[in-house]
Protein backbone atom coordinates (compact mmCIF):
# COMPACT_ATOMS: atom_id res chain seq x y z
CA UNK A 1 0.00 0.00 0.00
CA UNK A 2 1.06 3.90 0.04
CA UNK A 3 2.75 4.95 2.79
CA UNK A 4 3.22 8.08 4.52
CA UNK A 5 1.53 11.34 3.96
CA UNK A 6 -0.83 11.08 1.20
CA UNK A 7 -2.33 14.36 -0.23
CA UNK A 8 -6.17 13.83 -2.27
CA UNK A 9 -6.49 16.77 -4.66
CA UNK A 10 -9.97 17.69 -5.71
CA UNK A 11 -11.39 15.09 -3.22
CA UNK A 12 -14.90 16.97 -3.42
CA UNK A 13 -16.64 14.76 -0.47
CA UNK A 14 -13.85 12.26 -0.63
CA UNK A 15 -16.95 9.58 -1.72
CA UNK A 16 -15.67 6.76 -4.41
CA UNK A 17 -19.10 6.26 -5.94
CA UNK A 18 -19.74 3.06 -4.50
CA UNK A 19 -20.23 4.19 -0.83
CA UNK A 20 -17.08 4.45 0.11
CA UNK A 21 -14.14 6.90 0.76
CA UNK A 22 -11.12 6.63 -1.03
CA UNK A 23 -9.56 7.28 2.24
CA UNK A 24 -10.50 3.78 2.92
CA UNK A 25 -8.03 2.73 -0.14
CA UNK A 26 -5.06 4.38 2.10
CA UNK A 27 -4.84 2.35 4.87
CA UNK A 28 -1.03 2.24 5.23
CA UNK A 29 -0.71 5.96 4.57
CA UNK A 30 0.38 8.07 8.21
CA UNK A 31 -1.77 11.08 6.89
CA UNK A 32 -4.53 11.35 4.83
CA UNK A 33 -5.38 15.19 3.62
CA UNK A 34 -8.39 16.05 1.30
CA UNK A 35 -8.63 19.13 -0.53
CA UNK A 36 -10.68 20.80 -2.87
CA UNK A 37 -10.47 24.49 -4.53
CA UNK A 38 -12.82 26.09 -3.15
CA UNK A 39 -15.00 26.22 0.66
CA UNK A 40 -17.72 24.41 1.21
CA UNK A 41 -16.75 20.73 0.65
CA UNK A 42 -15.54 19.62 4.43
CA UNK A 43 -12.05 19.46 2.86
CA UNK A 44 -9.27 19.53 5.28
CA UNK A 45 -7.39 22.46 2.66
CA UNK A 46 -8.92 24.78 0.06
CA UNK A 47 -6.20 25.25 -2.48
CA UNK A 48 -5.63 25.58 -6.16
CA UNK A 49 -3.37 22.40 -7.40
CA UNK A 50 -1.63 24.86 -10.17
CA UNK A 51 -0.13 26.60 -7.82
CA UNK A 52 -0.19 25.48 -3.95
CA UNK A 53 2.54 28.16 -2.10
CA UNK A 54 0.91 26.63 1.52
CA UNK A 55 2.40 23.18 0.60
CA UNK A 56 6.01 22.55 1.55
CA UNK A 57 8.33 21.42 -1.20
CA UNK A 58 8.45 17.75 -0.74
CA UNK A 59 5.92 17.79 2.03
CA UNK A 60 4.02 14.30 0.66
CA UNK A 61 5.09 10.82 -0.35
CA UNK A 62 1.79 10.26 -2.60
CA UNK A 63 -0.79 12.73 -4.41
CA UNK A 64 -4.18 11.25 -5.49
CA UNK A 65 -5.17 13.39 -7.84
CA UNK A 66 -8.38 11.94 -9.96
CA UNK A 67 -11.50 13.48 -12.19
CA UNK A 68 -9.31 16.99 -11.63
CA UNK A 69 -7.04 18.16 -14.58
CA UNK A 70 -9.49 18.25 -17.35
CA UNK A 71 -10.74 20.82 -15.22
CA UNK A 72 -7.43 22.78 -14.92
CA UNK A 73 -6.69 25.35 -17.66
CA UNK A 74 -2.83 24.66 -16.69
CA UNK A 75 -2.67 21.12 -16.35
CA UNK A 76 1.01 21.25 -17.10
CA UNK A 77 1.58 23.63 -13.94
CA UNK A 78 -0.57 21.53 -12.02
CA UNK A 79 1.72 18.59 -12.85
CA UNK A 80 4.69 20.63 -12.70
CA UNK A 81 3.61 21.65 -8.42
CA UNK A 82 2.36 18.44 -8.05
CA UNK A 83 6.03 16.91 -8.91
CA UNK A 84 7.23 20.07 -6.25
CA UNK A 85 5.37 18.72 -3.33
CA UNK A 86 5.99 15.00 -3.46
CA UNK A 87 9.04 13.72 -2.12
CA UNK A 88 11.77 12.19 -4.41
CA UNK A 89 10.58 8.54 -5.42
CA UNK A 90 7.15 9.77 -4.37
CA UNK A 91 3.95 8.29 -6.32
CA UNK A 92 1.48 9.52 -8.07
CA UNK A 93 -1.72 8.48 -8.64
CA UNK A 94 -3.45 9.75 -11.58
CA UNK A 95 -7.32 9.34 -13.46
CA UNK A 96 -7.76 11.13 -16.34
CA UNK A 97 -10.74 11.26 -18.84
CA UNK A 98 -10.66 10.13 -22.61
CA UNK A 99 -14.02 9.59 -23.68
CA UNK A 100 -16.18 10.82 -20.75
CA UNK A 101 -19.46 12.73 -21.41
CA UNK A 102 -19.26 16.51 -20.04
CA UNK A 103 -19.32 17.68 -16.58
CA UNK A 104 -19.16 20.38 -13.68
CA UNK A 105 -19.57 22.89 -16.99
CA UNK A 106 -18.56 25.36 -17.92
CA UNK A 107 -15.01 23.89 -16.37
CA UNK A 108 -14.51 21.09 -18.02
CA UNK A 109 -11.86 21.87 -20.30
CA UNK A 110 -9.71 19.18 -21.94
CA UNK A 111 -9.66 15.17 -22.50
CA UNK A 112 -6.26 13.11 -22.45
CA UNK A 113 -5.31 10.56 -24.59
CA UNK A 114 -2.27 7.60 -23.05
CA UNK A 115 0.46 9.57 -25.71
CA UNK A 116 -0.99 12.95 -24.23
CA UNK A 117 -0.33 11.66 -20.53
CA UNK A 118 2.90 9.75 -21.25
CA UNK A 119 3.95 13.15 -22.47
CA UNK A 120 2.62 15.44 -19.90
CA UNK A 121 4.69 13.26 -17.13
CA UNK A 122 7.93 12.70 -19.00
CA UNK A 123 11.63 13.86 -17.46
CA UNK A 124 9.03 14.17 -14.42
CA UNK A 125 7.82 11.13 -13.68
CA UNK A 126 8.38 6.88 -14.55
CA UNK A 127 5.03 5.44 -15.30
CA UNK A 128 4.75 2.11 -13.34
CA UNK A 129 1.62 1.06 -14.52
CA UNK A 130 -0.97 2.68 -16.81
CA UNK A 131 -4.60 1.31 -17.06
CA UNK A 132 -7.58 1.98 -19.63
CA UNK A 133 -10.52 1.85 -18.06
CA UNK A 134 -13.90 1.16 -19.50
CA UNK A 135 -12.51 -0.48 -22.54
CA UNK A 136 -16.11 -1.41 -24.67
CA UNK A 137 -13.95 -0.61 -27.96
CA UNK A 138 -10.47 -0.77 -28.64
CA UNK A 139 -8.60 1.81 -28.12
CA UNK A 140 -11.21 4.35 -27.19
CA UNK A 141 -11.66 3.85 -23.19
CA UNK A 142 -13.99 6.17 -20.90
CA UNK A 143 -10.89 7.14 -18.92
CA UNK A 144 -7.39 5.99 -17.65
CA UNK A 145 -5.69 5.59 -14.76
CA UNK A 146 -2.07 5.93 -14.10
CA UNK A 147 0.88 5.18 -11.53
CA UNK A 148 4.04 7.20 -11.40
CA UNK A 149 7.12 7.78 -9.19
CA UNK A 150 9.11 11.25 -8.77
CA UNK A 151 12.08 10.84 -10.35
CA UNK A 152 13.66 14.43 -10.89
Amino acid sequence: GIEGKVLSIGSSDDRDGEGRHYRDYFLSASEYVTSEVSAGFGADLVLDVQSMPEIEDEGFQAVFCSGVLEHILDFYAAIQEIQRILSPGGVLLLGLPFRQGIHHAPTDYWRFTEYGIRHMLKNRFEILDFAKIGKTEPDFPVAYWCKAKRVS
